[in-house]
């Protein structure tokens, strides 16, 4: 079956865009996964300061795309990118100064970098199956394991870096790396559907539209319906880099070879199946239309709602191996290398889909912009994400912390799937 999803021809630029991406990804999750544990080791934070700043961060971050994608309409696709890769690259270059005071500037210079960069570049990738419909989820499944490969290299190399307390190096790193993916966007950009999609802005820009057709404004509510319910399963994702991060250095035996490795590569296991998961899933998309019975949209974001409380029921279980109050222990890491199976199963499951509905279903003048929309709605998740996450240590039991994340995922999975016949028929695909 993996034999099958490579060989249906996706477009080689869509693997330019994705090594544009994974540099980006490298870059972005190089800061973001290791900063609770520096602010903690390094500057001395407390664990409540360390994750509200990485939820500040990671909220401002994704709530910021909604206004990058509004101006990548009204102007076009290409320039924001190389904006987006420079300004990244920045903030991890000041970042790399270990100064306290200039952490805010670098952090909001990164996001605000991921801001421009990611709405454009969806609606970039989408155009590149506007005549392969039938290949597009399966393609943006391969093309977001392949940009997590950025994300995964990040945590194990800079991982190792910051256990090793070289923090600058680790951070001015991921500045150099983010400014190769200016060479890959460059080769991408020889694609004529690529830069049609750019020229098509320009052409627009200054023009009255015609009003949105009853259909198109339908299509808007599908979006919008499954970006609202996205919302619980990524305040439940943003504690991988926060709580889950947090379990790994102070509840999980670390030791392996008598070495103890860094907490961030027990979360890089997520990434990790992100990658293995994506040649399989591709093919199965592939197998299941020809079938007729591939899952829609909706049906796939309950399952990966189901997914993220599996993920948080075994969560549930390690946690009642930890004494009550207790401030460490040794709990094996093979609790959380399966909860971030399910995890990444379900990411898997609701990212490029998401993204591959909003490409396909909205309307062309809109697609940056509600590429804007869904990552707004990861914002708000990860700001209440990193509310939530002192909690932990907070509540008088650990598993009653878990579990606030399994009802929540269950209860919406269900509603949810009461609501798969009705949003299917919202989308309208006879009219495409």
């Amino acid at each position: 079956m993996a034999r099958a999803a490579l060989s249906s021809k996706h477009p080689k630029e869509m693997y330019l865009l994705a090594l544009t991406e994974m540099c980006q990804r490298f870059a972005f999750w190089g800061i973001a996964n290791l900063l609770v544990i520096y602010l903690v080791q390094y500057q001395k934070l407390t664990d409540t300061a360390a994750d509200t700043l990485f939820g500040l961060f990671t909220g401002v971050a994704f709530v910021l795309p909604v206004l990058g994608g509004y101006f990548s309409d009204k102007f076009n696709y290409r320039l924001p990118v190389i904006w987006g890769i420079l300004l990244t690259a920045a903030g991890c270059f000041l970042f790399s100064t270990g100064s306290l005071s200039l952490i805010y500037v670098s952090l909001g210079l990164v996001a605000l970098g991921a801001a421009v960069f990611t709405p454009s570049i969806y609606a970039l990738l989408g155009s590149l199956y506007h005549h392969q419909h039938h290949l597009r989820d399966g393609g943006f499944s391969i093309y977001y394991s392949a940009v997590n490969i950025g994300a995964f290299v990040a945590m194990v190399s800079l991982g190792a870096l910051g256990q090793a307390k070289h923090w600058h190096f680790a951070f001015f790193l991921a500045g150099v790396v983010q400014l190769f993916a200016l060479y890959f966007f460059r080769k991408a950009l020889q694609n004529p559907d690529l830069l049609e999609a750019s020229k098509v802005r320009d052409k627009l820009k200054g023009k009255k539209q015609a009003p949105l057709h009853r259909h198109e404004w339908s299509r808007i509510i599908v979006i919008c319906v499954l970006s609202f319910f996205s919302i619980l399963f990524w305040m439940a994702y943003n504690q991988g880099g926060s709580s889950l991060n947090l379990f790994a250095l102070r509840f999980t035996d670390r030791s392996v070879l008598g070495m103890e490795i860094p907490p961030v590569w027990l979360l890089s296991s997520e990434t990790l199946y992100l990658i293995l998961f994506a040649l399989p899933l591709s093919a199965l998309y592939v197998y299941l239309t020809k079938k007729k019975i591939n899952p829609t949209p909706a049906a796939k974001s309950a399952f990966s709602l189901t997914s993220m409380g599996i993920c948080f029921l075994i969560m549930v279980i390690a946690s009642r191996h930890i004494p009550s109050g207790a401030h460490s222990a040794s709990v094996s890491p093979f609790y959380l290398i399966f909860a971030y199976a399910f995890m990444a199963l379900g990411e898997m499951l609701i990212a490029p889909i998401g993204l591959s509905l909003i490409t396909h279903l909205s309307p062309h003048r809109f697609t940056a912009l509600l590429v804007g929309v869904w990552y707004l709605c990861i914002g708000i998740a990860f700001y209440l994400g990193g509310i939530i996450a002192p909690w932990m240590s907070k509540l008088q039991k650990m598993s009653q912390f878990f579990n606030l994340f399994v009802i929540a995922s269950f209860v919406s999975a269900a509603i949810l799937f009461l609501l798969v016949k009705k949003l299917d028929k919202m989308r309208h695909l006879n009219t495409l």
